[in-house]
């Protein structure tokens, strides 16, 4: 846990059992709200009972985590007397909804902007001085629903129901690497890896991180350039060099410029068979 000393300051708790997540949200409040003060919570049980002990202004929480998730936490924090104002820091804009009909003040996506960040700590500024309308902050969260989600999505709740396919295949990710976030160019992508809570993106050997799912990305690439090999590895067509098979029928993608070799389940072996 990391607290600053000012007992006047705004007190702030950030919930996310990333901590590489966690400290790149300390350093950004350091930065945009230097008089905040801060609290570190690696999950909703140890949030839970931090908020039970003391009283916090505002809590930044992740949606997916183990054991109690983000949108459950803010239902327990509901019942205690003077709840904290809730911002969801999350990659998943599905829980949209869910959040809005929890008055969740903001719903920010990962990888973090800092000007959208600035613009929530603004509104939450004005809402713990009071100058802020319940009735604006409504507006707020159906302006967000409108960007966040198709115009069908967002009358109605999405959870975790699957993405419905883009008209537009990406272009453009946004990933991290180590402390520093990059914009890579989908098309020098060789190949993307589900890795726990998290997908490694692969380009020519550099490994980057996203928190976008394979089943997503899946739905926002073009299908004529990238295969999904197996239910956790998507690859670029034009990266593969050849196909390998053994004895025993397995498959195995050797690349054009990347030494990582891939292997194919035999669900999608029918790819690369000739007819």
């Amino acid at each position: 846990m990391n607290t600053s000393v000012s007992t006047s300051a705004p007190r702030l708790l950030i919930v996310d059992d990333e901590p590489l997540l966690r400290r790149h949200l300390q350093a950004l409040l350091a930065e945009f709200w230097p008089e905040a003060q801060t609290t570190l919570a690696e999950d909703g049980a140890v949030a839970l009972a931090l908020c039970q002990q003391q009283p916090f202004d505002v809590a930044f929480l992740d949606i997916q985590m183990p054991g109690l998730d983000g949108l459950q936490l803010l239902r327990e924090l509901r019942r205690l007397p003077a709840p904290p104002l809730v911002v969801f820091s999350t990659a998943y804009n599905q829980h949209a909804v869910s959040a809005f009909e929890l008055e969740a003040v903001d719903y920010l996506l990962k990888p973090l902007e800092e000007a959208r960040l600035q613009q929530c700590i603004t509104r939450l500024q004005q809402r713990l001085s009071q100058q802020q309308k319940p009735q604006a902050n409504l507006l707020h969260l159906q302006q967000l629903l409108s960007q966040l989600l198709p115009p069908a999505a967002a009358t109605e709740a999405q959870h975790d129901a699957p993405p419905a396919p883009t008209t537009e295949s990406l272009r453009w990710i946004k990933a991290s690497q180590r402390d520093t976030i990059h914009l890579l160019d989908v098309g020098d992508i060789d190949f993307f890896l589900a890795e726990d809570k998290y997908t490694t993106v692969d380009s020519t050997g550099q490994q980057y991180l996203i928190r976008t799912s394979i089943a997503t990305l899946e739905q926002q690439l073009d299908p004529q350039l990238y295969w999904r090999i197996h239910r956790g590895c998507i690859v670029q067509v034009k990266s593969i060099l050849k196909v390998e098979r053994d004895e025993f029928g397995h498959m195995t993608l050797v690349l054009k410029n990347n030494p990582t070799e891939l292997a194919v389940s035999r669900a999608y072996q029918h790819l690369f068979r000739q007819h």
